[in-house]
């Protein structure tokens, strides 16, 4: 097995059992020897803010000398990025190593049940194998999609259940309100679990509280009002939480202190379960903390600034740090949408920011045509302009004026692809 191999397992459009329980993933884990009934999780689910947060904890974490695994997705570049241990990547040997364990029992399922796994379910199993082979002693372990049917759900109860912000998305498989999409996240809460939540409307939190109390669950709301911002720039933020004071992040944008807040939360719960987290760890890793992609600035001259911002909640965030950061200036806007998306709402969230629009699908099946789209809106009377790629988009930088202000946003795909094709090029 080579690592292309891996990937065709492991990130290809496969399986066709439905998702109305875990038994499948459960029988997998099972012939494997149940690895992630050796481990100690953060279990973390939510629509937005999932991979920051989990960031800001793993910082954390590794300043307070924990050994922690940290599973996410997606990836922006390699895939290796889904599985770490102490901030590095799984290498390729590794990946080989842990899919060839996971593999044949993958076949044995497969037969047994007359059912493909889906390839998030073969990732899984094979970050659980290579965290159990680190001896990792504590796990981060991002939900793929919803909570109660995700793959990751077939661990026992974690340390702390995480839930982030909660938003329209994926409705097709997780419903049409946020309630049932809350409903569905809160399945990781678990019997006499720990639970700590974002600061969400009622309507949600009554869905939260009412699936803690039935699993007996002690639940921690996370307070936003107590953040104080003192300062906040592209180059970072100053903030102070409850008792803590002049604590810093490297991200940008309201939504980053709302998922450091939480974070605290968190390792705080793990404090009181005997974890020891100074409150110098806690502030040095908040200020160490990075997640690329989550408007991150490329370049400074013309500024660019990449965000993986791709459904409502997401842009309607994004719009707002626009607003903040940028008050006087319009914005060129690169946009990469899936075409299952309300994406002419979402451009709708930002163009009052913007002076003009460059469209390109993220993918050549799934993506949004972008010429269609750039039709649309000059229509509409906004200038638009269909690009072929992330490579044009990265021609078009070069030649941009040095104080022009580009925002790249709507797709990780695009987001991941904009990353790369910029690191490699001169610009």
């Amino acid at each position: 097995m080579n690592m292309q191999d891996v990937i065709n397992l492991v990130n290809t459009n496969r399986g066709n059992g439905k998702k109305e329980n875990l038994n499948r993933m459960q029988a997998l884990m099972n012939k494997l020897g149940n690895p992630q009934d050796q481990l100690k999780f953060i279990h973390i689910a939510g629509t937005n803010g999932k991979g920051t947060t989990a960031a800001f904890i793993a910082a954390v974490l590794q300043q307070s000398e924990v050994k922690t695994g940290l599973f996410t997705s997606p990836h922006l570049e390699a895939i290796n990025e889904r599985i770490q241990v102490d901030q590095q990547l799984i290498s390729d040997e590794s990946f080989i190593r842990c899919t060839e364990i996971v593999a044949p029992f993958v076949a044995e399922v497969e037969a047994e049940l007359s059912e493909s796994l889906y390839s998030f379910e073969i990732l899984t199993a094979v970050a659980f194998v290579y965290f159990a082979n680190q001896n990792c002693e504590l796990i981060i372990l991002e939900t793929g999609i919803g909570g109660r049917l995700d793959s990751t759900n077939v661990i026992q109860t974690p340390e702390v259940a995480v839930i982030t912000s909660i938003g329209l998305d994926h409705m097709g498989m997780l419903g049409n309100t946020v309630e049932e999409i809350a409903k569905e996240k809160a399945g990781i809460i678990k019997q006499n679990g720990t639970v700590v939540v974002y600061d969400c409307p009622p309507s949600i939190r009554t869905v939260i509280e009412q699936t803690a109390a039935q699993k007996q669950a002690a639940l921690t709301v996370t307070d936003l009002k107590e953040i104080s911002v003192s300062a906040a720039s592209i180059q970072g933020q100053k903030f102070d939480y409850k008792t803590y004071k002049n604590l810093s992040i490297r991200m940008i944008g309201e939504h980053q202190l709302s998922n450091a807040a939480i974070a605290i939360e968190t390792v705080l719960k793990l404090r009181e379960k005997g974890y020891q987290i100074s409150d110098q760890s806690i502030v040095k890793g908040l200020k160490q903390a990075f997640w690329a992609g989550r408007m991150e600035t490329m370049l400074d001259k013309p500024l660019v600034l990449i965000d993986g911002a791709h459904n409502q909640q997401g842009v309607e965030r994004l719009s707002q740090n626009i607003r903040s950061l940028f008050p006087r200036q319009k914005v060129t806007y690169v946009i990469g949408m899936m075409k299952d998306k309300d994406y002419l709402e979402m451009i709708h969230l930002v163009e009052d920011t913007a002076k003009q629009f460059l469209t390109v699908s993220p993918d050549p099946w799934r993506g949004f045509d972008a010429a269609e789209v750039a039709e649309m809106l000059g229509q509409d009377g906004k200038q638009a302009k269909a690009v072929k790629d992330a490579a044009e988009v990265v021609q078009y930088i070069k030649k941009a004026d040095q104080e022009e202000i580009i925002v790249v946003f709507g797709s990780l795909y695009l987001v991941g692809d904009l990353r790369k094709a910029l690191k490699q090029s001169d610009v």
